[in-house]
């Protein structure tokens, strides 16, 4: 708030604001039919070349700690041949004022 008797602002949080932290988790894909096999391959190279942490097991990749964006990109890439799922969450704030 701005004093104009006195000239100066009051009443201002000289807390450092933090960021708020992203949604992150984990995305499933399995190939929708046999034919598409190949796309969870391609799947697997699109998110090694972006560093994620993959496993393929059993026909189905796991794609550890990604975020909303990679995420919503993965499933407009990939989404029609393969059969996506993902789990995302943001963990809760240290405290609460």
């Amino acid at each position: 708030m701005y004093d104009c008797q006195e000239d100066r602002y009051t009443d201002f949080n000289t807390a450092p604001q933090t960021a708020t932290p992203a949604l992150r988790g984990t995305l499933t894909a399995r190939a929708l039919a046999g034919t598409h096999k190949p796309r969870l391959t391609e799947l697997a190279a699109y998110a090694t070349e972006r560093n994620l942490d993959i496993t393929l097991q059993q026909g189905t990749l796991t794609i550890d700690d990604l975020t909303l964006t990679e995420a919503l990109n993965i499933n407009a890439r990939f989404g029609n041949e393969l059969i996506i799922s993902c789990h995302l969450r943001c963990d809760p704030p240290a405290h609460f004022d």
